[in-house]
């Protein structure tokens, strides 16, 4: 009878390889994917996977530092972003935001993230507005702060400081624009004093393209004296000769002057400083990423009405 040889050959058929492997060594694979492709294709497979693809140590490191080219992308980003955060189920401990961070979802996080130990800022330009400072009360574990063409003030920091206690890595790279328009204010050196007098527990600190004087930075040798690494490269006020530098010398193991190269520095590839101009006029006078609340369902994510494609993000 054909039909009964049919669903003999049909049971016969060996399942897929991937069903059989270890959970552990599936989740290590899974883990290896961006978040796109876990929520667009991972989760789909099957329905193991499907159930990995929500167990909350699938999402304790993620990585966002997109650069998007249009509001539709980043409204998709942002809803990635908490999509990634919920699931996380409060254990994320690392997370990186590019340019389509806002202060609305820096608080996202962290509400839902009192655990968090590593956070990247990345393109943020002025969009975060304080909210930095807010979000740094719900992270007292936090250990790294990276902070990459994003505007913060010296109160953000001092509240960093106080707020965080255990932070051990602090960096700030200021955004071209933003330099020369603070060119002749103090604003730079108010920082430097602001983590001087908040973030004594640092070890590496790195201060890329900032106005800070000599004041500044004698004031952060008084203040911090754990560092282990200063990198002050690109910070063209700041003069390292006669009893400062020697100073520096004797009491940083990992010194980098204001001259030395770049050439090594992984950010300096994501824009050039007329892209950054442009983005942060757009940000201030056009309000072309301003965001809204919404509802959202993360199984219905790609009903969002965006069709992803890899070149475009």
């Amino acid at each position: 009878m054909p039909n009964e040889e049919e669903n003999l050959e049909a049971s016969s058929i060996a399942p897929p390889p991937w069903v059989e492997l270890p959970p552990e060594i599936t989740m290590d694979i899974l883990q290896r994917l961006g978040k796109i492709e876990i929520l667009n294709s991972a989760q789909r497979v099957c329905t193991a996977w499907q159930k990995m693809c929500h167990d909350p140590t699938m999402w304790r490191v993620v990585d966002m530092k997109y650069e998007v080219k249009s509001s539709e992308v980043t409204l998709l980003w942002e809803k990635i972003c908490r999509i990634a955060v919920d699931r996380s189920q409060g254990q994320l401990l690392q997370i990186s935001i590019g340019d389509f961070g806002t202060k609305d979802l820096l608080n996202y996080v962290a509400e839902r993230s009192s655990q968090l130990r590593h956070l990247r800022l990345v393109k943020c330009y002025n969009r975060l507005s304080g909210g930095l400072a807010a979000a740094a009360k719900n992270f007292p574990f936090l250990e790294e702060l990276h902070i990459y063409f994003t505007s913060i003030t010296k109160d953000d920091i001092e509240i960093v400081g106080r707020s965080c206690p255990l932070l051990k890595s602090f960096i700030l790279h200021a955004s071209p624009f933003e330099k020369v328009r603070f060119r002749l204010s103090s604003q730079d050196n108010d920082k430097a004093l602001a983590i001087a007098s908040s973030m004594p527990e640092l070890r590496h600190l790195a201060l890329i393209d900032n106005n800070l004087k000599n004041e500044g930075l004698q004031a952060i040798l008084d203040g911090c004296p754990h560092l282990e690494s200063l990198d002050l490269r690109c910070c063209c006020r700041i003069k390292l000769e006669g009893d400062l530098g020697r100073r520096c010398r004797q009491q940083i193991v990992d010194l980098k002057h204001p001259r030395d190269s770049t050439c090594d520095y992984e950010i300096l590839h994501y824009l050039s400083p007329k892209d950054e101009y442009r983005s942060f006029v757009n940000d201030n006078y056009n309000n072309v990423f301003s965001l809204r609340e919404y509802e959202y369902d993360d199984d219905d994510l790609w009903d969002y009405g965006y069709d992803y494609d890899d070149d475009e993000c």
